[in-house]
């Protein structure tokens, strides 16, 4: 099943009209899809698409908070075996 946003909202997205992107090297708008600037010919970066629903890959989890300071005198975990 596909999702469709409301007609007002498409109305609202379409009344701003197409997307548009600034060229970093002089300024001019470009269509979101173009690949080079038709004004200085720089080359855009290639977008990233993030895939969405529930079989796109997760953002790398935080690390762990450290661990807290052992008391004095708390006996030692374990250590590997020692050669």
């Amino acid at each position: 099943m596909c999702y469709r946003p409301p007609a007002a909202e498409i109305a609202a997205a379409e009344a701003q009209g197409p997307k548009k992107k600034e060229c970093p090297e002089c300024g001019s708008e470009e269509m979101l899809t173009a690949k080079t600037c038709s004004k200085c010919g720089y080359k855009f970066p290639p977008m990233k698409v993030a895939p969405k629903g529930p079989g796109a890959p997760t953002a790398p989890a935080a690390p762990g908070a450290p661990s807290a300071p052992k008391a004095p005198g708390a006996p030692q975990p374990p250590k590997g075996p020692q050669n």
